[in-house]
């Protein structure tokens, strides 16, 4: 069911699915009344992670009217995270707090394909290229790191994925049950099948 990651397209883009905001404010892709809703748990220098946001979004391009995914940011970076004590995924949380900025600017998608598209092509986060591929103002961008609400945002999503005791990425939260990695085939066969 799954085909090798290799195999994956770049994903559709954003501007031909629906989209918005759950009522507690994070963004989601796909079905307006969805079959299935998969709640993923992201770092954006995750390549799993990356791996993952490829298919899901092919999957969700091809049965948007049936999945639903929401987005939520748990960047393994020391400098957020509180449950990781070394350096690691540095930069991952400065990813996560543009992607919110984008948010506000109805750019989540965008930036969302854009950060995870870019990562790991450099050690510096080129905020003037994003800037530029979204036709965004660069140096509210770049001051976006460090705005207090998206810090409060990304916060909240490292705290609730904590909670629900995520502590490597991707993880993805079906009907209350976390799955680590994957999405199992048969929930999404069952989704389709209804």
């Amino acid at each position: 069911f799954f085909p090798a990651y290799w195999q994956f397209d770049p994903p559709v883009l954003t501007s031909n699915l629906n989209s918005g905001t759950t009522k507690d404010g994070h963004p989601w892709i796909g079905a307006e009344n969805p079959k299935l809703t998969i709640t993923e748990y992201t770092d954006y220098q995750c390549f799993q992670c990356k791996k993952m946001h490829f298919f899901l979004r092919q999957l969700i391009a091809q049965h948007s009217d049936k999945i639903r995914l929401i987005h939520r940011n748990f960047p393994m970076d020391h400098s957020v995270n509180p449950i990781v004590k070394e350096p690691f995924h540095i930069g991952s949380g400065k990813m996560a707090l543009i992607a919110i900025h984008a948010a506000t600017r109805n750019k989540f998608w965008q930036m969302n394909d854009l950060l995870f598209e870019t990562a790991g092509e450099s050690d510096v986060l080129d905020v003037t290229k994003l800037a530029a591929r979204l036709e965004m103002d660069p140096k509210t961008l770049a001051r976006s790191v460090n705005d207090r609400n998206a810090r409060l945002l990304l916060q909240d999503d490292i705290l609730s994925g904590i909670k629900l005791q995520i502590n490597v990425t991707p993880e993805f939260i079906i009907d209350g049950k976390v799955y680590l990695a994957q999405v199992p085939p048969e929930i999404i066969k069952n989704a389709l099948n209804h």
